[in-house]
C-alpha cells in the first residue's frame, strides 16, 4: 500500500511539475510575444530585455593602463623629446641624447597630439577626451593655459613665422579644425573638415595649414570612397581647398617638404566594393602615398612590393634637405625609408597617365624605396633630431620610443617608458589586433577596418554567399561586449566564432588566429568602451535633445494614437544598450539581400557611425527616415515633421 501511494504521489508531482513546465513555458512565450509586439517570436533569453547592466559589462570596470606613446614633439635643438601617453594621461621628457627619461607632468584627458613653438618654450598639448588644447611651459613643464576646442582633438602642429602666432587642431570627433591665436590664447575660428581629421603639418611660412582626414567621405554605392586633404590658410582663417584622395582612407599621418613643394599623407588604397576573394590576388587593401602640390594631386604611389604588405602606414616625417621621407607601418612593424630624389626623377620621366596608375603598380615601390627598418610593435608615430641624424619611433604596444641612426639605418637604442604590458591580457589583445601578420602575405589587420576600434564608414562585398550579395555596412566594435549575436544576420553566437575560423576564411585567407592570441583579442574587444556622444554625461539635455528623447520613448502619437509595441523605438532599441539583440524586419531588403531580416544594432555612440542600415545605403541618421523608411516598419515617424525628426536624431546623437 505505501509503495502504491509512493508511486501515485510521485506520478501526481510528475505531472504538476510537467504542468508547470508546460504553463510557464506558455507564459514565457505570451510574455515575449506581448512585450516585443511580434507573434513570431520563439521563446529567447530573459537577457535580450532584463537583466543587461552597463556597469557590469568588461568595458565598464577598471582595467590596466599602458605607457603607451601617442604623440612626438623634438626641441628645436634636438636636446629633449617630448611625448604623450594618452592612455597614462601624462607627458613625459626625454633627453633625446642620453636616451633616458628625465620628467613626467599628468595631463588629465587623454594628452594625444603634441607641438612645440619655434623657441621650444612652449608645448602644445591636445586633451582629445577633454576637448582641450593645454599649453606647458617646458622649462618648469608646468601648465601655464587651456581653450576649449572641438571635439576629440588629435593633431595640432604651430604655424611658425606669423608673427600674431597661431597653432592649428584637427577634431576628429566633429570634423572641423580649431585654429587659434596664442596672445591671447583662443579660438578664433572653426573650419568644417573631411571625415576625421586627425594630422596637422604647417608649411615653413606658417601660412599654409595641412590637414590630414583619416576616414573617407561617406559616398554612395556607387561612387569611391575618397578622403580628404583640407588646405588652410590659419591667418585669415579659412579653408583654401580640399584635395581629394581617391580610394584612400586611414590617412593618420601628413608631413611637409619644402624644397621639393610637396605635402605627402600616408594611406591605404581600399577597393572595398570589390569581392573579398581578391585577397588573395592583393587588391582588397594596399599601403601607399598620397604626394600633393599646390596645383593639387600629383599622383598616388605604392608603399607595397607584389608579395610584401606594409599594413596601416600612419606616422611620417620628411628631413630638413627633402632628401628622405620615413613612413611608420603599424600593422607590419616597420619604418620605410624613401629616397626622395629617387622618387622626384621617377616622377620627371612618367607621364600622366603613367601617374595615375601608380598606385596599382606593386613592382614601382625599389625605384624608392630605400629600406625598410623592423621596430617593436605597433609604431605609429616619428620625429627626427634637427640635424637628421636620429629617428625615433613610437613603439605604441611596447611602450617605447625606438632611435635609429640615420646613417647607417640601424637601431641606436631605445627610451623604454613602461614595461609593455605583456602580462595584460586585454594589451596582448590589441597587438593581435593591429598585427597584419595574421593576414594573407600581411596586407591587412583588424585595425585597417577598425581603426580605434570603430569604423571606417565602408560597406564590403563579402563572397562566401555569392560575389554581390548581402552587401555588408562596417559596425562599431566599440562597446560590442553584451551585444552579441554578431554579424548582420546574427549568425555568429559569440565574439570567439566571430573572430575565428569565420574571421580566417572569409577575410585573413590563412590559418585561424590561434586559441590564446584568440582569447586576449576577445578580451581586448570587449574592453573597448562605446563611443562619445555629443553630450557629456555631466551635460543636461538640450530643449530639442529631451524633446527628442521624448519621442524616442513615446508609445503614442502627438495626436494621442496608439504606436505599436513593434514600433516602438525602445522596443528594440532597449536602453541601457539600446538593442534587444534579435532580428527585425523594418522594409531595407535589398535586390541582392537573401532575408529582410537584420541584427538590431546597438545605439551607443550612433552619430559617429555613419552610413546606417545593414548595407550602409544611408548615408545620415536623417535618411533612415526621410529616404528609405517604408510604412512606418521602422519606427512610426509618418507623423514627424522637420523639427521632430531633427530633435529625434539631435537625441540620438548625445547616446
Amino acid at each position: 500500500m505505501k509503495r502504491r501511494a509512493f508511486i501515485v504521489a510521485t506520478l501526481a508531482a510528475g505531472l504538476g511539475v510537467a504542468g508547470a513546465g508546460v504553463g510557464g513555458y506558455a507564459w514565457s512565450l505570451s510574455h515575449v510575444r506581448r512585450w516585443s509586439g511580434r507573434s513570431d517570436l520563439e521563446l529567447v533569453s530573459c537577457n535580450h530585455c532584463h537583466l543587461t547592466k552597463a556597469e557590469r559589462l568588461p568595458w565598464a570596470r577598471p582595467r590596466p593602463h599602458h605607457d603607451s606613446p601617442a604623440g612626438m614633439a623634438m626641441s628645436p635643438n634636438g636636446l629633449r623629446l617630448y611625448v604623450a601617453l594618452d592612455d597614462r594621461n601624462q607627458v613625459v621628457e626625454a633627453d633625446a641624447v642620453a636616451l633616458k627619461e628625465t620628467r613626467r607632468i599628468d595631463v588629465p584627458g587623454g594628452p594625444t597630439g603634441l607641438a612645440l613653438d619655434s623657441s621650444g618654450k612652449r608645448l602644445f598639448v591636445t586633451c582629445r577626451s577633454a576637448d582641450r588644447l593645454l599649453v606647458i611651459e617646458t622649462d618648469g613643464l608646468t601648465p601655464v593655459g587651456s581653450v576649449e576646442v572641438g571635439r576629440g582633438p588629435v593633431g595640432v602642429a604651430y604655424c611658425a613665422g606669423v608673427p600674431e602666432g597661431r597653432v592649428v587642431v584637427a577634431n576628429a570627433a566633429s570634423d572641423d579644425i580649431s585654429v587659434l591665436s596664442l596672445a591671447p590664447l583662443r579660438e578664433i575660428v572653426r573650419l568644417d573638415a573631411g571625415r576625421e581629421p586627425y594630422a596637422v603639418a604647417t608649411s615653413a611660412d606658417g601660412s599654409r595649414a595641412f590637414i590630414a582626414n583619416r576616414l573617407s567621405i561617406t559616398g554612395r554605392q556607387s561612387v569611391r570612397p575618397a578622403s580628404e586633404l583640407t588646405v588652410v590658410d590659419p591667418v585669415r582663417g579659412r579653408v583654401v581647398s580640399r584635395e581629394r584622395l581617391d580610394s584612400a582612407h586611414l590617412s593618420e599621418g601628413v608631413a611637409v617638404v619644402p624644397e621639393r613643394s610637396w605635402v605627402v599623407v600616408p594611406l591605404v588604397k581600399v577597393c572595398n566594393m570589390v569581392p573579398i576573394t581578391q585577397v588573395a590576388s592583393g587588391w582588397v587593401m594596399s599601403s601607399g602615398l598620397a604626394l600633393v602640390n599646390d596645383h593639387g594631386l600629383i599622383c598616388q604611389l605604392p608603399l607595397d612590393e607584389a608579395n610584401s604588405y606594409y599594413a596601416d602606414p600612419s606616422g611620417v616625417v620628411a628631413d630638413a634637405g627633402g632628401k628622405r621621407l620615413y613612413v611608420a607601418s603599424g600593422g607590419g612593424d616597420v619604418v620605410t625609408i624613401v629616397d626622395l630624389g629617387r622618387l622626384a626623377r621617377w616622377l620627371g620621366r612618367s607621364d600622366k597617365a603613367r601617374r595615375d596608375e601608380a598606385i596599382e603598380d606593386l613592382s614601382l615601390a625599389p625605384d624608392y624605396v630605400l629600406g625598410r627598418i623592423p621596430t617593436g610593435r605597433n609604431p605609429r608615430q616619428l620625429a627626427l633630431s634637427p640635424d637628421g641624424a636620429k629617428l625615433f619611433v613610437a613603439e605604441r604596444l611596447q611602450d617605447s620610443i625606438l632611435v635609429v641612426d640615420t646613417t647607417t639605418l640601424r637601431q641606436a637604442g631605445r627610451i623604454q617608458l613602461g614595461d609593455g604590458g605583456a602580462d595584460d591580457p586585454i594589451r596582448r589583445g590589441e597587438r593581435v589586433f593591429t598585427r597584419a601578420s595574421y593576414t594573407f602575405q600581411s596586407q591587412f589587420s583588424c585595425r585597417s577596418c577598425h581603426p580605434d576600434g570603430h569604423v571606417d564608414g565602408l560597406s564590403y562585398d563579402f563572397d562566401g554567399d555569392g560575389i554581390g550579395d548581402n552587401l555588408l555596412d562596417n559596425r562599431s566594435l566599440q562597446g560590442v561586449a553584451g551585444t552579441g549575436p554578431f554579424k548582420w544576420n546574427g549568425k555568429n553566437p559569440s565574439l570567439q566564432v566571430q573572430c575565428g575560423p569565420r574571421f580566417a576564411r572569409v577575410l585573413m585567407r590563412t590559418d585561424p588566429i590561434p586559441t590564446h592570441d584568440l582569447n586576449d583579442l576577445v578580451a581586448f574587444l570587449e574592453s573597448l568602451p562605446p563611443p562619445r556622444g555629443t553630450r557629456r554625461p555631466d551635460q543636461p539635455l538640450t530643449e530639442s535633445q529631451d524633446r527628442g528623447r521624448e519621442i524616442f520613448f513615446a508609445t503614442a502619437t502627438p495626436a494621442g494614437a496608439p504606436i505599436p509595441r513593434a514600433r516602438q523605438c525602445q522596443t528594440c532599441h532597449r536602453p541601457p544598450l539600446f538593442t534587444n539583440r534579435l532580428p527585425a524586419a523594418i522594409g531595407t531588403k535589398g535586390p541582392r539581400d537573401t532575408t529582410e531580416f537584420f541584427d538590431t544594432p546597438h545605439l551607443l555612440g550612433i552619430g559617429a557611425s555613419a552610413p546606417y542600415l545593414h548595407d550602409g545605403r544611408a548615408q545620415t541618421l536623417e535618411e533612415l527616415w526621410t529616404v528609405y523608411q517604408t510604412n512606418d516598419l521602422h519606427g512610426v515617424t509618418s507623423y514627424m515633421n522637420k523639427q521632430q525628426l531633427n530633435d529625434l536624431v539631435e537625441y540620438l546623437k548625445t547616446l
